[in-house]
Parts: structure tokens; C-alpha cells; sequence
């Protein structure tokens, strides 16, 4: 693991010697970047940092810090070594870069993220061929026809909730453009070819087919890069580029949706154990609604969407009210029920004074302020409470 000082050094060294020709107008030597670990934080390139450490300095991503767009980036996780910490900075920074020069996707983020149709055999197939398709020795044209026709069919999936075609067209363009530059990044310069990785069939999915649509629409568009800053998503762009309905038997589309049928009943049960072992060791609700700001951080390879307005995390879960406080889990199950506004965690125990709960277990840490107490297991802290 690199210390502090080490990943500073690395990353200095990236913005003084940048790689040109990843995208468009990216200079990651203009990035402002936040870089910590448990104790301290350095700014790089920031014109007004902080005093004090943001509190919803949590994860790798970018955010506004005093007002500036700025890339953080966790030592204790993306700090392993310089192969790691330099691509995933140059993923990062180009987040920063969106903010300046991507014409926005408006997408309700969480309350499309807890909708989103995971656990559905039939999406999950159109997924995995997908992943298929990309991984197939077959020519752009070809991959192409059956990439954008495999796509149409998912999102006639999506149509269940209002929020999902955004939210799809929102992550495939801003995290598999990121991961595009970050594959870059490692190719240039640690010689490492671009792979596609586990793409699974929730939020880890838009980071390696947004990528792989990202190699495989440079090949026949010229203009994609400036179609995508311009707001259409990668999926947008790949549907004017074929038309033609495949014949999917060529995929084996009926092995794969038997294969997936058994997989998201094996999904589905998984999860449901974990909830049933959750309320049978009784379980504190904290009602957040209506409170903002309102940041979460959260492990993307760990979460399951319900796609009934609930989203479990199985580690790794921050929910941060700056106004509040924070609750910090980890290595147990969350249930962050958004139709509701409502946290589900284990009866830990807790103390409870002067509407402040306080929580300091292994596993979940909590200290909330103005929190009113509406049983020995039910907790309001949203504003008209």
C-alpha cells in the first residue's frame, strides 16, 4: 500500500508529464485533485482548499470542494500501487472534466438505481450477451449489429420505471467514458492491454460495456467524441449506426436465458437470506427523508438492486448529512429503502441523548444529531420531522 506522500508524488509526476490524445481537450495537469487517507489530506492544482476535511470525502469520484469541481482519490482504496493509483487518477480527473464540457444527463440517480431490474432473468441475459458480444472475434460491423439490437431489446426492459433510460444513458456515458480513459491510461504506460472485466448486471456493468462501446463506436465514428460531450450516450450514438435485427440463435440465446433464469433464482435467494437473517436479529430504522445534503458512498460490486425501491449493500456503506452526521458500515447488510427515505441496519446497540444516537459497534458507527426518537427501534431525522 503507497503512503500518503507516495501517491502525492505519483500523481504530480502524472500531471507534469500528461498523456495527450485520451480525449478531446483532457489535461489532467488542470485537475484539482483531493488526495487522503484516514488522517490527512492533500490538495493538488486546487485554488481554495479547504481548512477543514470535507466530510463527504469518502470515495474515489469527483466532487465540489469549496466550490471547485474536484478528483478525490482514497489511499486506503485505490492506493495498492502506482499501476493502480495513476489510471484510476486518470479516471477520476476525467469526471472533473465532464463537469466542465458534457452537456448534462438529468438522471434520479438513487431512486433509479433502486428500480433498476437486476434481479431480472431476462434483462440479466440481454447482459451477458452483451458481454458476448464484445468478447466474440467477430468484425466492428457485425459486433455493432448485434450490440445495438441487444440494446434496444434492454431497454424496452427499462420501461417499468421513468427514471431507468436516464440513468442508463447517464452511467454508460459518464463512468464508461471514464473507464475508456483509464484503460488508456494503463495500456500507455504499464503496457496493459484493455480487458472486459466481470461486467455483472447492475452498476458495475455501465463501467466495462460503456468502455467497450467507447473502443468499438471510435472505429466507425468520427465524431463520437464530440456527439457524446453534446449529450447523446453511447447507447444513443450506436443505435443510428445499425438498424438490422440479428438472429440472435447465432448467441445461443436460449442456453444463455436458461443459464441466467438458474443464476437469478440462485441471486435472489442469496439476498433474501441475508434480509431474513437481518430481521431475525431485529433490525433500527433511521428515516433520513427530506434531509439535505445528503451523500452516500458505497462499494458498486457489493450492492444488489430490488428494483422495488430498495438497494442492499453487503459492505462497504456510508450515508453522510453534513447538517447531522454520518453512518459509517461495513462487512454487514444496509437496506437503503428509497421510496421511503428509511436506513435499515442490525439492532446494534445505541445510546440516545439529547436527540443525538450515537452507534459504535464493529460494524456500524453512527453519530446523529437532531434526531427524534419514535420507539426503541425507529429513528426520524428528516427535516419536517
Amino acid at each position: 500500500m503507497l503512503t500518503l506522500v507516495e501517491a502525492v508524488s505519483l500523481i504530480q509526476y502524472a500531471q507534469q508529464n500528461p498523456l495527450r490524445g485520451l480525449w478531446g481537450g483532457y489535461d489532467i495537469s488542470q485537475i484539482p485533485f483531493a488526495i487522503y487517507d484516514d488522517v490527512d489530506v492533500v490538495y493538488l492544482n486546487h485554488p481554495n482548499p479547504p481548512k477543514d476535511r470535507p466530510q463527504h470525502l469518502v470515495a474515489a469520484t469527483s466532487t465540489e470542494i469549496n466550490g471547485i469541481y474536484t478528483a478525490t482519490i482514497p489511499i486506503k482504496i485505490v492506493g495498492n500501487d502506482e499501476q493502480t493509483l495513476i489510471p484510476i487518477a486518470y479516471h477520476e480527473g476525467f469526471h472533473v472534466y465532464q463537469q466542465h464540457h458534457f452537456v448534462p444527463i438529468v438522471a434520479d440517480f438513487f431512486t433509479a438505481m433502486s428500480r433498476y431490474p437486476e434481479l431480472d432473468a431476462t434483462y440479466r441475459t440481454l447482459c451477458q450477451l452483451e458481454a458476448n458480444v464484445l468478447l466474440a472475434e467477430w468484425s466492428t460491423a457485425k459486433k455493432i449489429t448485434f450490440m445495438a439490437h441487444l440494446g434496444r431489446m434492454r431497454r424496452e426492459r427499462l420501461a417499468h420505471h421513468d427514471s431507468l433510460l436516464n440513468y442508463e444513458r447517464f452511467l454508460e456515458r459518464n463512468e464508461g467514458t471514464a473507464h475508456y480513459i483509464e484503460q488508456q491510461a494503463r495500456q500507455i504506460l504499464y503496457g496493459v492491454a484493455p480487458q472486459l472485466g466481470d461486467i455483472g448486471h447492475g452498476l458495475t456493468r455501465f463501467y466495462q460495456v460503456g468502455a467497450g462501446l467507447c473502443w468499438l463506436i471510435s472505429e466507425v465514428d468520427t465524431e463520437w467524441v464530440r456527439r457524446v460531450e453534446a449529450g447523446e450516450s453511447l447507447g444513443d450514438i450506436l443505435f443510428t449506426l445499425s438498424h438490422v435485427v440479428p438472429d440472435l440463435s447465432e448467441l445461443d440465446y436460449a442456453q444463455v436465458e436458461q443459464a441466467q433464469t438458474e443464476l437469478c433464482a440462485v441471486a435472489k435467494q442469496a439476498v433474501e437470506s441475508r434480509l431474513e437473517a437481518l430481521n431475525v436479529k431485529g433490525t433500527l430504522i433511521i428515516k433520513y427523508r427530506g434531509v439535505k445534503p445528503l451523500y452516500r458512498a458505497f462499494n458498486p460490486s457489493t450492492l444488489t438492486s430490488m428494483g422495488d425501491g430498495r438497494v442492499v449493500h453487503r459492505s462497504m456503506f456510508q450515508l453522510i448529512m453534513p447538517k447531522y452526521g454520518k453512518l459509517v458500515s461495513d462487512e454487514t447488510t444496509v437496506v437503503d429503502v428509497m421510496d421511503t427515505g428509511e436506513l435499515v441496519i442490525e439492532a446494534v446497540p445505541y445510546t440516545y441523548t439529547d436527540r443525538v444516537l450515537h452507534i459504535d459497534t464493529p460494524h456500524i458507527q453512527a453519530i446523529l444529531s437532531h434526531i427524534d426518537k419514535r420507539g426503541d427501534s425507529f429513528f426520524c431525522m428528516y427535516e419536517d420531522a
